[in-house]
């Protein structure tokens, strides 16, 4: 806390000197808050060019592999009956497709039930397909809805639900899984003795392979088949087929008796290759507005941008600049961007000729890819060699960017620094002034002091001078 002095004896603004002499130190301070207020604003111009940069190498990533850019598209000739998907392992062509049948899951049903009715105690062994059966115990008074209950919680592959028509209750069982070897077999352990009877809890009994079915086989379990261009009885144990044409995914929707056929397209898609390319010159374009924007120069207001002639900047934009033009070896068709139909306009920036560059995609695709995607050292593909040049700019560690950022944040650190150790010197400079301008006015308070009193010894010896002279 500083010590408040006011000039009471000497009758000067001793606060008011003070602030002024204050003001005077703080200057240093302005001064190198101002520096700081500068490398805060390029640190921030640098943070913009960090994201579009970001932006550009994700735009470029997206071209940079061979699986990035080949896309195929496939087309049902009669989505009632199958949907068809194509990814990059696909080939162009046609297919005939007749759906003989679809892959169905097993369904059991049991006989009556009342509402209360216990079914009877024992244990159910409950076995879906090949996996092991599970054991599910069965109090004497559970109902058909606890079995029910019983099943689902064992999660044994088997879905069990009370079926009500309106006067008795049911247990349905459904497997999860399609196939004609994905059946559901139900034995139990009846606590009467007799588990294959008609009675208590052997009343849920479904042998698979064996003679005592007493639940009801309410849909067989069965795979599905298909006939490819000919070649019939295709048979797998779901509905969803994705190893019978390389690269293509059939899904069966239905398997009508008759009208089961239809052709199944698959072709090239060029349209994902155009969609990457615009988003490249798009990201490209926001990337050359920005270094324009932080390096003009406005000769009306005299006023530069914050990285005008930055050293840093310059190379990071001539970077960019040199590697739209470069040229890629190897290539029988073609060997630069602007080939493709993607060039720089008059004012610096890319524009595409749709019409050249889908007609480059139409002719010579596997030269595109190549331009794209080369992996030669030496002889990069476009994509490839902007993303590396990307790399060593955007690297958190030692990347362009990153160095030059360091820079400026140690710059602001030290200036933070000067400026904690200046305010902590003027507070212990206004602290002693403060003092010594306190101990003046105490001094003069004193002088005052003696000077009344000796004022006061001149008058008494004045009066007594006078009382005598007149004695």
């Amino acid at each position: 806390m500083s010590i408040s002095v006011g000039g009471l004896m000497s009758g000067l603004d001793t606060n008011g000197i003070i602030d002024q002499l204050m003001a005077l130190q703080q200057k240093p301070i302005i001064r190198l808050q101002q520096k700081e207020a500068g490398y805060q604003v390029e640190l921030s111009a640098y943070g913009s060019i960090q994201s579009v940069l970001n932006s550009l190498k994700s735009a470029m990533e997206g071209l940079d592999s061979v699986s990035d850019l080949i896309n195929f598209s496939a087309i049902s000739g009669d989505t009632e009956l199958f949907s068809v998907s194509a990814n990059e392992n696909a080939t162009a062509g046609s297919y005939n497709i007749v759906v003989q049948n679809m892959a169905k899951v097993h369904k059991l049903t049991s006989g009556a039930f009342t509402e209360a009715e216990a079914v009877g105690g024992g244990t159910i062994h409950l076995r879906f397909g090949d996996a092991d059966a599970v054991d599910i115990s069965v109090s004497g008074t559970d109902t058909i809805t606890d079995v029910a209950q019983a099943i689902h919680d064992a999660d044994a592959g088997v879905n069990a639900a009370v079926v009500f028509d309106g006067t008795n209750y049911f247990l349905a069982l459904t497997g999860e899984e399609t196939g004609a070897a994905n059946l559901i077999d139900v034995t139990v352990t009846d606590d009467d003795g007799d588990s294959t009877d008609m009675n208590g809890l052997s009343r849920l009994v479904y042998e698979a392979s064996g003679d005592t079915k007493n639940l009801n086989n309410t849909q067989n379990a069965e795979n599905s088949m298909i006939t490819v261009d000919g070649v019939s009885n295709i048979s797998r144990d779901t509905n969803i087929i994705d190893d019978v044409i390389q690269g293509v995914t059939i899904t069966l929707e239905s398997a009508p008796a008759t009208d089961n056929e239809a052709l199944l397209t698959v072709s090239r898609d060029t349209s994902a290759i155009v969609s990457k390319i615009s988003s490249f010159v798009s990201a490209y374009n926001e990337s050359r507005d920005l270094f324009e924007k932080y390096q003009s120069y406005d000769p009306d207001t005299q006023t530069a941008a914050v990285l005008l002639g930055d050293a840093t900047t310059n190379r990071m934009r001539n970077s960019l600049k040199n590697l739209i033009k470069y040229t890629v070896p190897g290539i029988e068709s073609f060997n630069r961007l602007a080939d493709l139909g993607i060039a720089l306009n008059t004012e610096g920036r890319l524009e595409v000729d749709s019409s050249t560059l889908n007609s480059m995609l139409d002719d010579h695709f596997d030269d595109v890819l190549q331009f794209f995607t080369q992996s030669t050292e030496g002889s990069e593909g476009f994509a490839v060699r902007m993303v590396n040049a990307l790399d060593a700019i955007l690297d958190s560690r030692s990347g362009t960017l990153a160095a030059r950022t360091d820079g400026i944040q140690n710059s602001i650190d030290n200036i933070e620094d000067q400026v904690e150790r200046i305010e902590l010197r003027n507070s212990a400079w206004e602290t002693r002034i403060r003092a010594q301008f306190n101990a003046l006015e105490l001094l003069l308070a004193e002088y005052q002091t003696t000077g009344d009193y000796l004022s006061q010894q001149i008058v008494g010896l004045q009066n007594l001078n006078n009382y005598i002279s007149n004695r």
